[in-house]
């Protein structure tokens, strides 16, 4: 064995015996090339401080990689309490993160109060220790931070609600759930609340043959991707105004003739009134089915 590999050896045993509290020596009647030797070594010493690193443990944890010793095992070991309360912010961004991003995102909130995990490429998961009473204003300086320093348009999924350490993986697999629900039905959003998306997370969960059947008996061939800008626009924020005609003409900038009438084309067309409340119903659905069965061709 030359002084220079025997001298590797022996800093890695240091090493795995600093990471494992474990003394281990090498057999030295057994054959072994002293480059595979030092390469085995750094590969357990890599493995053992992967399984020791507590973001190591909670991405398994949360992604559901983890049986239940293995569990047990490592809330022990990071002294951690499965009945302690967090809250969770799921940020994502249009592309890969870099070093900068990662920074920037790390410095907005205190690490007393939140603790980054990165969850992929593209994702960090914000666990919140001392939750206040609304996460809305932490939403709101995430963004405006990432957009003035690193002038990206993020997206941010969240609940208001604590759930225990042990509840932390649900939690979490909601909100990815929640995410995929607001881009498909609010995509030019940047905040969703899980809380908020009742009847779009209901009609996300729909099988197929009942999205179809619904549009089959209520719209016929009526299509709502030929619908132009203005009447989409119009019924959209006539929705978001419970069905105001002045408020809604009055956000459009448009005299309330002028919107009476496209909503007069739009009931030509599909043989939907939308000032009526019931129809306004169907159509509010239709148009969040269509959204789906379009997003899932796309």
């Amino acid at each position: 064995m030359m002084m220079n590999d025997s001298g590797e050896i022996s800093n890695l045993l240091d090493q795995l015996q600093e990471s494992t509290g474990l003394s281990l020596c090498l057999d030295p009647q057994a054959p072994a090339d002293p480059q595979v030797t030092a390469g085995k070594l750094r590969d357990l010493l890599r493995l053992t401080k992967s399984n020791r690193d507590k973001h190591y443990f909670l991405r398994r944890y949360l992604s559901g990689q983890l049986d239940e010793d293995e569990i047990r095992s490592g809330f022990a070991r990071h002294h951690m309490q499965a009945s302690s309360r967090r809250a969770l912010l799921l940020v994502t961004f249009p592309e890969d993160l870099n070093e900068e991003t990662r920074s920037i995102l790390s410095s907005i909130f205190p690490r007393s109060q939140v603790s980054p995990l990165s969850m992929g490429r593209d994702r960090m998961l914000l666990i919140v220790k001392d939750k206040p009473s609304s996460l809305s204003p932490m939403v709101s300086a995430l963004l405006d931070t990432m957009a003035s320093e690193a002038m990206i348009p993020v997206k941010v999924v969240y609940d208001n609600q604590t759930v225990t350490l042990a509840d932390l993986p649900a939690a979490y697999q909601d909100l990815v759930t929640s995410l995929a629900i607001g881009k498909t039905f609010y995509p030019a959003e940047q905040v969703y609340e899980s809380a908020s998306l009742g009847l779009a997370r209901l009609i996300f969960r729909l099988p197929e043959d009942v999205c179809q059947r619904y549009l089959q008996e209520h719209f016929l061939d009526y299509d709502f991707g030929r619908m132009d800008a203005d009447t989409l626009r119009a019924i959209h924020t006539l929705f978001h105004n419970n069905l105001s005609l002045s408020e809604t003409a009055r956000q459009l900038f448009i005299h309330r003739n002028t919107l009476a009438y496209r909503l007069d084309k739009f009931q030509k067309a599909s043989g939907l009134d939308v000032r009526n409340f019931d129809e306004a119903i169907t159509c509010r659905i239709g148009m969040m089915i269509w959204q789906k069965l379009h997003q899932k061709s796309r």
